[in-house]
């Protein structure tokens, strides 16, 4: 059980070529457990990993004795292999040249699309190699015009709201990164999503680079296409995102009429908000930051730059993974917070973890104080191409499913406040701790 870090699973043959990564929570192994043979493919860490080891004869002697243990046991597994065979068997049926007679069914507009994008990717690169290998002016706007129209398409087509049933929505999806993933793979910004060098989508690095908004990618190509990824609006949404919480803090350290404000910033990333913060303040004992994040290269990251601002006495960074924390299998020492806030991480988690947090979260809090948890909301136009396309998956929420695991916490209560970014795709709910 992978509890930290990030493993890479590569096959014996065919060179060593990586076939997945696997992430915190994730297992490997369970194949060669239950059938009692030797690996087909081996696992190397691609960074510092902590792993939990359960040795056979431990294991076997737990199923054992303990047949409620032995049942959820063999039904997570049968559960995982199902999911992984579905997500192969969908693969291979994408990779099906199209039967005739699909163009005018169901695929039928999807496959339009697709085809004209690929059509206009072909005469953009041929005017680029006609411009010194520069796309030019006009082109390059007609191009991120068609690529948003394309995203919405999809998003109509395959979204929450869409008609078709989940497997077509699958198969389609998976027919569609087909045809996508040679160009996705010209880029920096996306294909970073994509692949999850670090286990998911927004790793800290992933964030920091879409908050510098810079295109980058290989080829004629590659940087228009990362521009268009860019420009999607989840992408700037997580961009506007920044300058929320950050007008956030700055209402917390106002509210202390002088004194310092204490906030804590859970799963902090690049902490970029906070770096603003600071940078505005005329002083910076106005304000204590905790940062907490299970990620140590991100802490890393955001302590380079804490130390050569001369702050770290205002920004302590603790190495904790907020699952137990919220699940009280490791303690930190907060308390008397005035914020506390995280914008990237409860859309990963169900409800039922994100009430264990919420509750432990007003453990934390002083009296008044105030948590404030960003979500992306079920509105996102861009919910299907991250879905099907980047599997960058997402919990999304409402504002009223926000109100029902506030009223599910210790909080006991609807949110006080939800606020919103300019695009109106990532929500922030607030509450105040009575």
């Amino acid at each position: 059980v992978v509890l930290e870090g990030l493993l890479g699973v590569f096959a014996k043959d065919s060179g060593g070529r990586r076939l997945a990564l696997v992430g915190p929570g994730e297992i490997v192994g369970e194949m060669s457990f239950l059938e009692r043979r030797a690996p087909t493919e081996s696992v190397k860490a691609i960074e510092t990993t902590m792993v939990l080891v359960l040795p056979r004869p431990t294991l076997e002697a737990k199923l054992a004795g303990d047949v409620g243990f032995s049942s959820r046991f063999h039904i997570g597994l049968a559960k995982l292999l199902s999911q992984r065979l579905r997500a192969a068997n969908a693969h291979l049926r994408a990779q099906t040249p199209i039967a005739i007679g699909e163009e005018s069914g169901p695929w039928a507009p999807f496959g339009r699309v697709i085809r004209q994008f690929k059509g206009l990717m072909k005469q953009v690169d041929a005017a680029a190699l006609k411009n010194d290998g520069k796309v030019p002016a006009e082109l390059s706007e007609t191009v991120r015009a068609q690529f948003q129209k394309m995203a919405v398409m999809l998003n109509d087509g395959l979204g929450d709201c869409a008609t078709l049933n989940e497997r077509t929505k699958e198969e389609f999806g998976i027919r569609i990164q087909h045809e996508l993933l040679p160009y996705l793979h010209l880029t920096e910004n996306a294909d970073r999503w994509y692949s999850k060098p670090r286990g998911y989508a927004g790793d800290f690095l992933s964030i920091d680079f879409i908050y510098q908004n810079r295109a980058g990618g290989s080829g004629r190509l590659g940087p228009l296409l990362d521009r268009c990824f860019l420009d999607l609006p989840a992408a700037v949404a997580v961009r506007n995102r920044r300058g929320v919480l950050g007008r956030e803090i700055g209402e917390a350290i106002a509210a202390k009429g002088g004194a310092p404000a204490q906030v804590t910033s859970l799963a902090s990333g690049p902490a970029q908000e906070l770096f603003d913060v600071f940078a505005g303040l005329p002083d910076p004992m106005q304000l204590k930051v905790h940062l907490v994040d299970m990620d140590l290269q991100a802490l890393a990251f955001v302590a380079d730059k804490r130390d050569k601002l001369r702050l770290s006495r205002r920004m302590i960074t603790h190495n904790e993974n907020v699952i137990f924390l919220a699940l009280g299998r490791k303690q930190l020492e907060l308390t008397n917070q005035d914020l506390v806030y995280s914008i990237g991480l409860i859309d990963y988690f169900g409800d039922d973890m994100v009430v264990r947090l919420l509750s432990w979260i007003h453990g934390i809090l002083a009296p008044g104080g105030r948590v404030i948890l960003g979500n992306f909301h079920p509105d996102n136009p861009t919910k299907a191409l991250m879905d099907h396309v980047l599997e960058w998956k997402l919990i999304h929420r409402t504002e009223e499913d926000m109100d029902r695991l506030y009223t599910r916490s210790l909080f006991g209560r609807p949110s006080t406040a939800i606020r919103w970014e300019e695009q109106r795709i990532n929500l922030f709910a607030e509450c105040v701790k009575r």
